[in-house]
């Protein structure tokens, strides 16, 4: 049931009255927040900062779930909070202040303490990611909401396009200062990761200020609250009755599964093909490039043809990832032999995988945000995001069982069943039927 527009929406405010500073302030923020986490990238620097402390993969993998359990889980107990409430922007600031302690105490710890208790030091780890990601879990349905009530659907390819590739500029500079810091001329360790940490924790302060400062527009909302259990029994029904719906679901949760395995690329060039330690820098650039010059792509093809060719093209890089990294290496061992003075080219040739690793999350988030807005109604918004994430929770996991799996199968098999289920991906995202747009929902007497 939802109120009539007039009677909870005053006053009623223009679809664009905050779109010109909203566009801003969220681009800064979110800019800020990413570029924060390149200082220690979770596809390239976190996994040799944890190899250096453990040789467990499953760590990695663990780390990687818990960013993805912290985003998916809590918007269900949030849909039952914020439906009714015409306001949703203090659950945006509240989380992201309180979420990001736990980073803040761990850098202190860093300074204070070093790397004298590696266990220890790990578990803090842990804890503060996963701080990070229930704060970005508890304030996702606002942040979403909020995009989705001030940037109207016709400029939101461009929206996400200029956060992606605002994103990439600033990640490719700091991809320098981290390779000087990592590289044989920067501090030694400890202190090498103790400053990257310390860059990541400023970046992120100035993300939450961002957040502070982003504006409300109200919109039409639920006229009673609706409970957790009512949003679960509307789960599957919501899943059997919306088609569109139900295809995004299956795509996504295959897709970004996949997608979020960049670290584990990493792992590879490392571990199994002795790529220097410095070349984390050139691989975050390969990350930053790729989601730079795809958003452009992304944006285009969002604002002129819609959600579902950003998703179809995420379904093909998410097949094309997995596969270079294992043709990658016998192309470079095939061009030693035929030129030997390419015979240090193998880990330049490796940055083909974070590239197209790069391009493929930003066009699976930038199509799977957008589709979902044009399936709701601003009253069934919550609802629809807490359950989207509810139903992709499964691909959440598959970062942790690709961990596992590295434990009893080598690399490139691993890869090749990664491939074959990008694959699936791929041809889900051609089933997709055209979303209804938002504007052309009723909302429900």
């Amino acid at each position: 049931m939802t109120q009539d527009p007039d009677t909870n929406t005053k006053p009623t405010e223009d679809s664009s009255e905050h779109t010109r500073w909203n566009f801003t302030m969220l681009v800064g923020e979110a800019t800020f927040f990413m570029a924060g986490l390149a200082w220690v990238d979770p596809s390239s620097v976190l996994p040799m900062f944890i190899g250096a402390l453990t040789p467990s993969t499953v760590v990695i993998g663990l780390i990687t779930v818990l960013q993805r359990l912290g985003w998916l889980l809590p918007p269900i107990f949030m849909a039952a909070v914020l439906g009714h409430r015409p306001r949703r922007l203090p659950w945006l600031r509240w989380p992201v202040l309180l979420g990001r302690l736990p980073l803040f105490a761990f850098v202190a710890y860093l300074w204070l303490h070093g790397m004298d208790n590696p266990r220890l030091v790990i578990w803090f780890l842990v804890i503060a990611y996963l701080g990070i990601s229930l704060g970005n879990g508890l304030l996702g349905i606002s942040w979403q909401d909020i995009i989705a009530k001030s940037i109207p659907s016709r400029l939101r390819g461009r929206f996400f396009g200029a956060m992606q590739f605002a994103t990439a500029g600033a990640a490719f500079g700091v991809g320098f200062v981290v390779r000087w810091i990592l590289g044989p001329s920067g501090p030694a360790f400890p202190l090498d990761y103790t400053i990257l940490f310390t860059a990541m924790a400023v970046f992120l302060t100035i993300s939450i200020v961002g957040c502070w400062m982003v504006r409300e527009p109200i919109r039409p909302v639920l006229d009673r609250p609706q409970s957790v259990r009512e949003i679960l029994l509307g789960a599957l029904p919501m899943l059997r009755e919306r088609p569109a719906f139900r295809a995004l679901v299956f795509t996504v949760s295959l897709g970004f599964g996949i997608s979020f395995s960049l670290p584990f690329y990493m792992v590879y060039a490392r571990q199994v093909l002795r790529v220097p330690e410095d070349m984390a820098g050139v691989y975050i650039w390969a990350i930053t490039i790729g989601g730079a010059l795809s958003s452009i792509l992304w944006a285009y093809l969002n604002d002129r043809r819609g959600p579902r060719s950003v998703l179809r093209g995420a379904g093909i890089l998410v097949t094309v990832t997995p596969t270079l990294a294992i043709c990658v290496p016998a192309v470079a061992l095939a061009l030693k032999g035929l030129l030997p003075g390419l015979s240090d080219a193998l880990p330049y040739l490796f940055a083909l995988v974070f590239f197209a690793g790069g391009s493929t999350m930003g066009a699976m988030w930038m199509g799977s945000m957008n589709y979902l807005f044009e399936l709701a109604s601003h009253q069934d918004r919550p609802r629809y995001i807490a359950l989207f994430n509810l139903f992709t929770l499964p691909g959440a996991l598959v970062p942790l069982l690709i961990g596992f799996l590295l434990n009893y199968l080598p690399f490139p098999v691993v890869f090749l069943l990664m491939a074959a289920c990008g694959g699936s991906a791929l041809l889900l995202s051609w089933r997709l039927p055209h979303p209804t747009p938002l504007d052309s929902i009723t909302p429900r007497e």
